[in-house]
């Protein structure tokens, strides 16, 4: 689901073109946008607190196959206001339930996980130079 909602919007609207008439899908929630509180916990751990609040498109739609076959309900949740991306995002989770397409799915889902991979590579590569080690010396008269 994370690839799915983390995917840009174009390649997803270009891959449900190719697959729209195989399906049929109606809204069981149509794209909301609203917010949710996001958490934290100190040192990871530790007490809980409120870090702040996120704006998110959530979506649920109904997919029905058109030579028959079973009916799947996919979910989306997307960070921002972006109702076509929670609305593609949610019908590929339908869709990568039913039996017949997901084991076809690694063709669509292999560059979508690859370009998440680089996009991290990337991103952990333009903040390596700027990471700080902290150590405390412990001083020789204090044991």
């Amino acid at each position: 689901m994370a690839v799915l909602a983390l995917a840009d919007e174009e390649t997803l609207e270009a891959e449900a073109a190719r697959f729209s008439d195989s399906f049929i899908y109606t809204f069981l929630r149509r794209p909301e946008v609203g917010l949710v509180m996001l958490e934290g916990r100190a040192g990871n751990s530790g007490q809980r607190f409120n870090l702040g609040e996120m704006l998110i498109t959530r979506c649920t739609v109904r997919l029905e196959p058109q030579g028959g076959g079973a009916v799947t309900e996919g979910y989306a949740f997307v960070q921002g206001n972006r109702p076509r991306h929670a609305e593609l995002a949610a019908m590929f989770d339908a869709l990568l339930q039913q039996k017949d397409w997901a084991e076809s799915s690694s063709l669509f889902m292999e560059p979508l996980v690859a370009r998440r991979k680089e996009q991290l590579r990337k991103r952990a590569e333009e903040t390596a130079p700027t990471k700080v080690d902290f150590f405390t010396m412990v001083r020789g008269e204090d044991e």
